[in-house]
């Protein structure tokens, strides 16, 4: 039988040994580079089934963390809130907000909009108080930190929410406004609000309407666009008995219904709204299965 000799082998394993720990700590170094940055998709902690808001000015993306059961009202039949907010911003960073234990964000939606025109973007909540229910939040990253900004007033009492309708300027005085249903399943009134001087200040406010059916994952039943080629941004929603669409301008700080149609049977479904040509389709579902369509042009407004 032919032997190697024992010092040769164990000279060459030292090498060998040698090579490949300077491969692990290549690999180390090299894995954060590659590594996709941290999303509503890939955070162990984001709502389950949500998808992060993505912006364009100073942050990044922005999504609901934490769920909890803390607060048991659930009109969307999930068992479930959520407990923070985590916001990627533009330049890389990751900000966590954590509720304290008397609160949630009885949201899915982290919704994105420059309220102020700083260029930075606000995040607008439905935060919700374990005692006095729910309001609407808006929030600002300032250095190191998401900080309350405004908030209405809350409802009062627990087990009350409100859902937004759509972030646009209604008005057409060049700044963003928010709309949104107090108790859609119970007073079912539209409200419009902005913010001015740092608070958020109601506009208007018009009854017999709604955006949710109570227990539905659906929370958009409404949609925003220019419908009537006027310049200025509407808004269609159903109506407070889901029979029919109602849709209201607010140009010139003037509510105004601009049109109504009866509906052949109750509205169940998100509201979605495509551009077609000169103007916009707008569709939905109906209580029957059916899917209803209406288009929107200058021509017909």
């Amino acid at each position: 039988m032919c032997r190697f000799p024992a010092a040769p082998m164990a000279a060459l394993a030292r090498p060998v040994r040698l090579a490949l720990l300077a491969l692990v700590a290549m690999a180390a170094l090299v894995t954060p580079l590659f590594a996709a940055p941290l999303s509503a998709k890939n955070d162990p902690e984001a709502l389950p089934g949500i998808t992060g808001t993505r912006g364009s000015k100073d942050i990044g993306e922005a999504w609901l963390i934490a769920p909890t059961a803390r607060y048991p009202h659930f009109v969307r039949g999930q068992q479930f809130e959520a407990g923070g907010l985590r916001v990627r911003m533009a330049d890389g960073r990751v900000l966590t907000l954590m509720l304290d234990g008397n609160h949630v964000f009885e949201d899915r939606t982290a919704r994105l909009a420059d309220l102020d025109g700083d260029g930075r973007d606000e995040i607008i909540l439905v935060l919700t108080s374990l005692d006095r229910g729910a309001s609407l939040a808006v929030y600002e990253v300032r250095g190191e930190k998401i900080r309350l900004k405004a908030q209405t007033p809350d409802e009062g009492r627990p087990f009350r929410w409100l859902n937004p309708a759509g972030i646009a300027d209604y008005t057409g005085d060049g700044r963003l406004d928010i709309a949104l249903v107090q108790k859609p399943h119970l007073v079912k009134e539209l409200q419009i609000w902005t913010l001015e001087g740092g608070k958020l200040v109601q506009l208007f406010s018009v009854a017999s309407v709604s955006n949710h059916h109570n227990g539905s994952l659906e929370t958009d039943l409404s949609a925003s666009a220019d419908l009537d080629g006027d310049g200025v941004t509407d808004l269609a929603i159903a109506s407070g008995n889901y029979a029919y669409l109602r849709v209201f301008s607010f140009s010139g700080r003037r509510p105004q219904e601009i049109d109504r149609v009866a509906l052949p049977s109750p509205v169940v479904g998100n509201f979605s709204l495509a551009k077609k040509n000169n103007g916009w389709l707008l569709r939905f579902r109906l209580a029957d299965g059916q899917s209803f369509a209406r288009f929107f042009s200058p021509d017909n407004a």
